[in-house]
């Protein structure tokens, strides 16, 4: 499609901004994809495109870029589909001709066919005896060349017929979509190249003289095939044997005469895709194709050199655009589906020299579980932002309170803005991260030969060897494994080195020491509001910022678990004992 030369896609605004983003792949900390659960969020994005498993976009989705200007290149692509209802449909039209045209060629993949051909010839004695045997029995007229099996040229001749009207439709498809698009995509963007190119394609000489050639050769082809049929089927419904009617009416369409005539026998056989189009060879698609080959030899003759000249051709210039914009019309069909539930997003305004002011924050995990439960939007809305002087928050507070569900929702704000995405919250100015970086406290892993201390260390070192200045890193609950006087330590330390290099982001703990003398401007405390006295502690799951607390609330919840201080003792003693 155009000059072959010439670099196009609808993801990357050039070829060094890819280049650059597929060599970070390589060496880039992936933790975050499972610390963020950013993997639940593509399978519920894809559920809800509902593409099917070949257009997988995961790796562009779960691994954001980190440069501005291929977000706000994406950004333009995604706005003009959103608002614009008929470029949304004219896309999805796109997708689905591409889509059908694979569908349809997979048919000939040449060890099909060829399983295929030996099927059908292990079966043909069955059939001609079963058609000799009602022509005895008078309800059927065959001749011996009707029962002639189908060879291998016959089936290579089909085959050839199926490509050329697969290829015309595609190209008259895409034709239609063209004109359909030139009155109201908006010049000078994205999506505007991608449709002039695609009606340059169309309009080039060499195409409308293979659509005129096309359409001659398959007019033709309709013009011989028979007027009236006349089927005889076993009670598997396979059609056995059948009679032409070559003098029989022309005032109606091809596929209209066989449907007329096939409807009492084959109910509701698929005329709408030519009878050409499956390698699978039925007795009906052989003796149609027989009756054509004796009517109008010259077609069959001239086949060959037309599939010569249009058969062979290669849709990856095609593939490749409805796979991208499959990226696009999934995360426009996620994000409508939940709007329509209740759920509120924003297009993000992404930056390189100014902080980051988010309003209304929430985690995009936590509201998935509330949709697939069919609850609504029932979640807590937060604030947070980054500049020079508060760059890193500390948040404590109580258990329980929604402190992880908070520094998730952070992360999972700047993953989907830096993938182009829309995302969860009501307005959002961001700074770029040049990586993204998560450590968040789990159980140790199955069959590791070091224990869980030791584990986290390793996991920290990794991340501080491969850390670029300007990064982002959320720490939950990290070395809760050891002493609390030696976290203290370490993630002071550790908070310091990303002040040091500039980096972003924030720790959950319940130390809340590490708050007291640390130094610069960048760190602040959040916490996490309660509401109620004594023991009754309700959770609001707002996070404001303020003092870091000195305890976690921990009491009322083993009150409601029904745990008690004399029952502790008491178990404690029966263990003794």
């Amino acid at each position: 499609m155009g000059d072959e030369n010439c670099y196009f896609s609808l993801l990357w605004e050039d070829e060094e901004s890819c280049r650059e983003w597929r060599g970070s792949l390589y060496v880039r900390d992936k933790g975050y994809i499972d610390d963020l659960n950013l993997g639940l969020v593509y399978e519920e994005v894809c559920r809800a495109g509902r593409f099917g498993e070949q257009y997988d976009f995961s790796e562009v989705f779960l691994h954001p870029c980190a440069r501005v200007s291929t977000v706000a290149f994406r950004q333009k692509i995604m706005g003009q589909l959103y608002q614009d209802e008929l470029l949304y449909e004219a896309a999805l039209e796109f997708v689905a001709c591409v889509s059908e045209v694979q569908q349809r060629l997979e048919r000939f993949d040449g060890a099909t066919a060829k399983k295929a051909v030996a099927a059908d010839r292990v079966a043909m004695a069955a059939r001609v005896a079963a058609a000799r045997k009602a022509a005895l029995s008078g309800n059927v007229a065959v001749g011996k060349e009707a029962m002639a099996p189908m060879d291998g040229k016959r089936d290579e001749t089909k085959k050839m017929i199926a490509a050329l009207q697969i290829r015309y439709d595609f190209l008259k498809s895409l034709g239609n979509i063209c004109k359909k698009v030139s009155g109201y995509v908006k010049k000078g963007t994205p999506l505007s190249e991608c449709a002039e190119k695609l009606a340059d394609f169309v309009s080039d000489s060499r195409v409308v003289l293979e659509i005129e050639e096309l359409s001659e050769f398959l007019s033709a082809l309709d013009g011989a095939a028979p007027c009236s049929i006349l089927l005889n089927k076993d009670r598997g419904q396979n059609c056995r044997s059948l009679v032409i009617d070559p003098e029989g009416t022309r005032e109606c369409g091809y596929t209209e005469r066989l449907l007329k005539s096939a409807e009492p026998f084959l109910g509701k056989y698929d005329f709408k895709v030519r009878v050409y189009q499956n390698t699978d060879i039925s007795y009906l698609d052989k003796k149609l194709q027989e009756h054509i080959c004796r009517q109008q030899p010259q077609l069959v003759s001239g086949l060959e050199s037309l599939y010569e000249k249009y058969g062979n051709y290669d849709i990856f210039q095609f593939d490749r655009i409805a796979k991208e914009l499959v990226f696009y019309l999934a995360c426009i069909r996620f994000v409508q589906r939940y709007e329509e539930a209740g759920f509120f997003f924003t297009m993000p305004v992404c930056n390189t020299l100014q902080g980051s002011e988010v309003r209304d924050a929430y985690d995009m995990t936590l509201g998935i579980n509330l949709y697939r439960n069919n609850r609504g939007c029932r979640v807590v809305p937060n604030n947070y932002s980054f500049d020079e002087k508060k760059n890193v928050f500390i948040l404590t507070g109580a258990n329980q309170g929604g402190k992880t569900t908070f520094i998730r929702s952070v992360g999972l704000i700047q993953c989907l803005a830096q993938v182009g995405m829309f995302v969860p919250c009501r307005r959002a100015s961001l700074k770029m991260a040049e990586q993204i970086h998560t450590h968040f406290s789990r159980e140790d892993e199955s069959g590791a030969s070091v224990g869980r201390f030791e584990q986290e260390l390793q996991r920290i070192h990794e991340i501080l060897a491969n850390l670029k200045d300007g990064s982002m890193i959320l720490l939950n609950e990290t070395f809760t494994s050891t002493q609390r006087t030696v976290a203290v330590v370490l993630l002071r330390r550790l908070l310091q080195e990303m002040d040091r290099r500039h980096c972003c982001g924030g720790l959950v703990t319940h130390f809340y020491e590490v708050c007291d003398g640390l130094e610069g401007d960048s760190f602040y405390s959040l916490v996490t509001e309660v509401a109620g006295d004594g023991e009754s502690k309700e959770r609001t799951y707002r996070i404001r910022e303020g003092e870091s607390f000195r305890y976690s609330f921990a009491k009322d919840i083993a009150v409601k678990c029904g745990v008690t201080y004399e029952g502790l003792m008491e178990r404690c003693g029966q263990d003794r004992n």
